[in-house]
């Protein structure tokens, strides 16, 4: 199973991690400066994943847990690609990583893992 995750330049403030797309793209659609239809359409992807993709709360168990999706999670993959362009038109540049080995796996649902990088690790 390979593993992708979009991610920021831009380090967490909450982790060790480079920030994920979705916090990014949260505070361009609430910036008051960016554009309508961008915020608009940042919101409608936005609000697929809150409906659809769970989002457990780690941070009781691990702060460092990063967020990859399978690679076979065709549905918010194709989400995600469609935010990418508007971060980036904003300027954020958003890395796509792959792994093989993300670290050791806390948590796990039909699209995506969490895992607590190796020690070793960069992202």
């Amino acid at each position: 199973m390979k593993y992708v995750r979009f991610q920021s330049q831009e380090r967490c403030y909450l982790a060790p991690s480079k920030a994920g797309i979705f916090h990014v793209a949260i505070d361009l659609r609430d910036d008051e400066d960016t554009a309508v239809y961008i915020a608009d359409e940042l919101r409608h992807h936005i609000d697929w994943f809150d409906m659809y993709l769970p989002a457990p709360r780690l941070c009781e168990w691990d702060y460092r847990a990063i967020f990859w999706f399978k690679d076979t999670a065709h549905e918010p993959i194709a989400h995600i690609w469609a935010i990418k362009p508007h971060l980036e038109a904003y300027g954020y540049w958003i890395d796509v990583v792959k792994t093989a080995n993300p670290g050791k796996i806390l948590y796990e649902d039909s699209w995506q893992i969490a895992a607590k990088p190796w020690r070793d690790a960069r992202h």
